[in-house]
């Protein structure tokens, strides 16, 4: 037991490492500050790029938004994905600019297929790709645009996942992994101009991608990743092979979404795409950290439930300790990423045997070769 005890103890320090800070859209660091007085991005015109696929609920809210806010922007372009609902008619009723996409190319993935149209009929300097599930507050786009001229560069946000419905608390693991994974939530280092950067962030986050049209043609837009499933982080990587830097964000209550609010059904369906193509992708010590976490989160649990069993009353005192540091822990890092309950996280088991669970099944279909249904659509997970 005191081996177990050790490794809660690393995981508590993994976790401090993986969510060491939370930034936030109001929490903009810029990397010259010349650069950002000297920048002509200031007055550049905005093109919204909303791919949509059977969105006709979301993409209303979304496009509802987008009419109360503070900031301008030049144009909205919805491009139809093959819906049969009535997103093509919302798009249209609502001022958006609308692109029927066309048949989908061999090779191509749909929403990549859809973004590469978006950017091709975009006529800003700079391209905002929003799924249509985001939400924004007044100041959503405002914020985004300060973000972008502090930072200098390429950036990309994780919405704040607003949960409504109990099922959707599952998501939880999922969305800190998706964040520490990414090497968000690590230090800021310094690069050789002595420009704060983070080497660790390995993509973008798909929701919300604010690039300039100069950055998109250099990586050769969504055309570079039409085959990848897990489109974000194969962008983020065509940026790093340009030497184009970028930064991750969270979306606060400024930018938001509602994940999968489908049901249980397109929760497992959504993350079970990108779950094991995602760990590929993690660098060794990110995924080192990632491992201590899980390993650590699992175990206090776990070995508290076998003590129970056991009577043996003192590890189940020193255990029950241990457990509730990583409620209050989970607590600390959750309520920068969504509105999950207290509730929620002190039954935490639940949820981690979930992701666990679907983080198998994704592994085992990703070796398989076996496809995973999304959108009424068979893809096969990235080997």
């Amino acid at each position: 037991m005191v081996i177990v005890c050790g490794m809660i103890i690393l995981g508590l320090v993994a976790s401090r490492i993986l969510f060491y800070r939370f930034p936030g859209l109001d929490k903009v660091h810029s990397k010259d500050q010349k650069d950002l007085k000297e920048s002509d991005n200031k007055n550049a015109r905005l093109s919204i790029i909303i791919p949509a696929r059977n969105e006709e609920k979301n993409l209303a809210l979304l496009l509802g938004d987008l009419k109360n806010q503070q900031a301008d922007f030049y144009e909205i372009i919805c491009v139809d994905d093959g819906s049969t609902d009535q997103t093509a008619k919302i798009a249209t009723a609502l001022g958006a600019t609308l692109i029927t996409s066309d048949r989908k190319p061999v090779g191509w993935l749909g929403k990549s297929w859809a973004c590469q149209q978006g950017g091709e009929a975009a006529t800003g300097e700079l391209f905002l790709f929003l799924d249509a599930d985001v939400r924004l507050s007044p100041a959503g786009i405002s914020k985004l645009l300060k973000a972008y001229e502090s930072a200098g560069c390429v950036i990309s946000v994780m919405p704040y996942h607003q949960i409504e419905k109990k099922t959707e608390a599952f998501s939880l693991f999922f969305n800190c992994i998706q964040m520490g994974a990414n090497g968000m939530g690590l230090a800021m280092g310094r690069d050789k101009n002595n420009h704060t950067s983070n080497d660790h962030e390995i993509g973008l986050y798909g929701p919300v991608i604010l690039i300039s049209q100069r950055d998109y043609q250099a990586v050769g837009g969504h055309a570079a990743i039409k085959g990848s499933i897990v489109d974000d982080m194969a962008l983020g990587e065509k940026l790093r092979e340009k030497a184009i830097p970028f930064a991750l964000f969270l979306g606060d209550q400024d930018v938001s979404y509602r994940m999968y609010s489908g049901g249980l059904r397109d929760l497992v369906q959504g993350w079970t795409k990108n779950q094991a193509t995602g760990v590929v992708k993690t660098p060794r010590v990110v995924l080192v950290l990632v491992f201590f976490w899980i390993t650590a989160v699992a175990s206090a649990p776990l070995y508290l439930t076998l003590n129970l069993v056991g009577n043996q009353w003192l590890w189940v005192a020193i255990l029950a300790v241990f457990y509730g540091i990583w409620v209050l822990e989970l607590i600390r890092i959750v309520r920068h990423i969504g509105n999950f309950s207290v509730i929620s996280i002190v039954f935490y088991p639940v949820l981690l045997i979930f992701y666990l669970i679907i983080f198998l099944r994704s592994m085992i279909k990703k070796i398989l070769g076996l496809p995973v249904i999304w959108k009424d659509r068979k893809i096969r997970l990235e080997k």
